[in-house]
């Protein structure tokens, strides 16, 4: 076998190992954002500043997170702490006795 031969097989596994490699973490990084967000904050915190460049994260965020609520559905319900932190608030409770408007929005 010639030397530019064996230099080719070479890159070619070589080459191959980094797409598995880059498959393999995309799809770890697509699971992670699919959990709540305290665990996608901890793995997040933790990931080196190279795989930012390297990833597909805005894509893998967008089909992540695109869920699956079409215009006209009902509001799943979800329960809040009050901001002094003794009670919960639930959607439910508060749609059965009346109208809830839900506004969301960064005041920052």
């Amino acid at each position: 076998m010639s030397m530019s031969t064996k230099v080719w097989k070479r890159t070619l596994k070589i080459g191959g190992a980094l797409v598995v490699l880059h498959l393999l973490l995309s799809a770890a990084l697509y699971h992670v954002m699919r959990k709540p967000p305290e665990d996608f904050a901890r793995v997040m915190s933790k990931t080196p500043f190279p795989a930012f460049l390297v990833l597909p994260f805005e894509t893998l965020w967008t089909r992540a997170r695109a869920g699956n609520l079409r215009i006209g559905d009902p509001a799943p319900d979800f329960a809040l702490r009050t901001l002094d932190k003794t009670s919960k608030v639930q959607l439910s409770t508060l749609n059965s006795k009346q109208p809830v408007v839900l506004v969301f929005g960064s005041y920052t």
